[in-house]
């Protein structure tokens, strides 16, 4: 940094003194010392706003903060300073005991170290502050109206990044999630604007991601640390590659996602992340012309045919199916290829489908996603929460995972499920785990499984990614914040050793699950060797279960991993009287001496 642009004390001019904040008494003061007075306003004022210069005074007893590095939550008497520590220059000898901001506050104790971690309290017109200091980018959000569901409201948004970057747009704003939208902290979808009515949209860049007119902005509200999808969203990009990168080197199978604190008209909302989405653009889709290419689905429903274990007839006129929302091409919709890949999967015989499969669907993406889902045990996300896509015409369906929150021994709703003993699979893993032929899925999920736990899948590289989000999250005091913000949220210190146990528990049980070998499936066959059908389902008091596996135990459990249910079954069709049970979602699972199958149950 040139000299003229370093704080005054480096320049031996004035002891303890720093660059005065608004821009009238920046000038004014600086203008004061002969290196300056020879520079122009606009160019002194351009120079200051370089990244590396201080936007934060020390002059007497007083800290000074610039507008748009601080944030004021008057309801819950909050005020962040969005500020890195090297900035400030208070010590023993030099305390602060006033923090000017719209007005001056008193602080309750002298400031002699300014820490993040830590929290002060400041006073100002009878009323007192909690202050925080925060090195982590903070997003300002002002809406013109409530925003809701749909449609998109007009707003203003700010992101202050840590070296003081600074983006400013319009955007149409809206709630996102289905379920999620019931917590009283929200998910948020942004669409940047170049007007004020969304006619003309605005790509822009943030904190690194993609190039882009839409982000959206996870609550993160049902996860106990604040950091699980990150840290499963990190690994997944550890664990797999699109397999068409060469072709089009900037697609990517997934998400990037960065911590930031967001203020919603002047109120405090907490730690969010700021995160990509899944679409065309994402993963580098093709796009329609004059017909469909590429081809991109959602699984937002357990309606069947996301699990691969049902088949309803299907309307183009409709965005939906089984389950599934049609997401690309936006120009046309025709549900008949995703119809014939699941008709495919639940209907073909066992030769057919073994010696074809692999045409229809990547089996590396197969494998790699099989995988993740079961690393994570990611219960939400067998059929629902997890996107079909399709490059081009010509070319296999593939997997891109979503909405990770409810992983690492917890489930949709943040609590522990307390067991890691089983295997999450839907219709079509139930068919590819009888798959033992040279090069088929069981071979390949042997040989991907070894190769992953000797560098990305080990305990201390995923405790690794977990402590490293922690540090960040606790360094800035993001925990208390989240408190004022939610009171019914309270930092928890033994997650993180109970996630450390879970994992450890769930890497033994998969080395020996997916180390397994199995006899070759005979050109014979004509039904899956392992399928378990529920129904119906949601239920109110007795329940049908179907399986092919012969004798077996049927064990039910509550999302808190607690067994409410056990009975054999003593033959392929069974019914089960769950009228005992109270309201809700289970887990039901089906073992034998070689098979689990697990599927939900809703019982009404």
């Amino acid at each position: 940094m040139p000299a003229c642009l370093r704080p005054i004390s480096d320049t031996g001019l004035l002891q303890r003194d720093y660059f005065i904040l608004s821009s009238g008494l920046r000038y004014a003061y600086l203008t004061s010392f002969p290196m300056f007075q020879n520079t122009t306003r606009p160019l002194l004022l351009s120079l200051l706003l370089l990244p590396g210069v201080v936007h934060l005074a020390k002059a007497g007893d007083t800290l000074r903060v610039a507008p748009t590095f601080y944030h004021i939550d008057r309801e819950k008497h909050l005020i962040l300073v969005h500020q890195q520590t090297r900035d400030l220059a208070v010590d023993a000898q030099h305390p602060a005991t006033h923090l000017a901001l719209d007005q001056v506050y008193t602080l309750a104790a002298p400031i002699t170290d300014i820490q993040p971690a830590a929290s002060y309290q400041a006073q100002a017109a009878g009323t007192g502050y909690t202050l925080f200091f925060s090195q982590l980018p903070v997003v300002t959000i002002a809406a013109r109206d409530s925003i809701v569901d749909t449609p998109s409201v007009y707003a203003q948004l700010k992101l202050v990044e840590p070296n003081g970057r600074t983006v400013q747009s319009n955007l149409g704003i809206e709630y996102r999630g289905g379920f999620s939208q019931s917590y009283p902290k929200k998910s948020y979808e942004l669409s940047f604007w170049n007007d004020t009515v969304g006619t003309a949209s605005r790509d822009v860049t943030l904190l690194g991601m993609r190039t882009d007119n839409k982000y959206n902005l996870q609550a993160l509200y049902n996860e106990p640390l604040r950091m699980q999808s990150k840290v499963s969203n990190e690994l997944w990009q550890e664990i797999h590659q699109i397999y068409y990168k060469a072709q089009e080197p900037e697609a990517k199978n997934g998400i990037s996602a960065e911590y930031v604190e967001v203020f919603v008209n002047g109120s405090y909302r907490g730690i969010y992340t700021l995160t990509e989405r899944i679409d065309r653009k994402q993963l580098k889709l093709k796009k329609y012309n004059n017909g469909i290419t590429g081809e991109l689905y959602k699984g937002a429903g357990w309606d069947g045919a996301t699990t691969f274990d049902s088949l309803p007839p299907y309307d183009n006129a409709s965005e939906t199916w089984g389950g599934f929302e049609y997401k690309h091409p936006e120009e046309m919709v025709d549900w008949s290829r995703l119809y014939g890949f699941v008709d495919f999967v639940e209907h073909n015989p066992d030769q057919t489908f073994y010696s074809t499969y692999q045409q229809k669907l990547h089996l590396g993406n197969a494998v790699d996603y099989f995988i993740f889902l079961n690393l994570l045990r990611a219960g939400d996300n067998t059929g629902k929460n997890v996107y079909i896509a399709k490059y081009k015409q010509g070319e296999p369906y593939y997997f891109v995972p979503w909405d990770l929150d409810g992983v690492f021994g917890n489930d949709f709703n943040g609590n522990h499920i307390g067991f890691s003993s089983d295997v999450l699979s839907n219709g079509l893993y139930d068919r590819l785990l009888q798959d033992c032929s040279a090069g088929g899925f069981r071979d390949r999920l042997r040989t991907r499984w070894t190769e992953l736990r000797t560098s990305v899948i080990t305990d201390a590289h995923i405790l690794a990614k977990f402590q490293a989000n922690s540090d960040v999250l606790q360094a800035n005091n993001v925990y208390a914040r989240e408190h004022l913000a939610w009171v019914d949220f309270k930092y928890d210190a033994t997650q993180l050793p109970y996630l450390t146990a879970w994992l450890q528990n769930r890497l033994r049980f998969l080395d020996t699950t997916f180390g397994q070998t199995c006899a070759p499936v005979t050109a014979t066959t004509t039904a899956r060797n392992t399928e378990l059908t529920l129904y119906p389902n949601p239920t109110t008091d007795f329940l049908t279960v179907e399986t092919t596996t012969g004798p077996a135990e049927l064990l039910v459990r509550d999302l808190n991993g607690r067994t409410v249910l056990e009975t054999p079954l003593k033959s392929a069709r069974n019914q089960v009287d769950v009228r005992p049970l109270a309201k809700g979602v289970y887990v039901v699972t089906v073992k034998t001496s070689t098979t689990v199958a697990t599927k939900k149950l809703v019982v009404n």
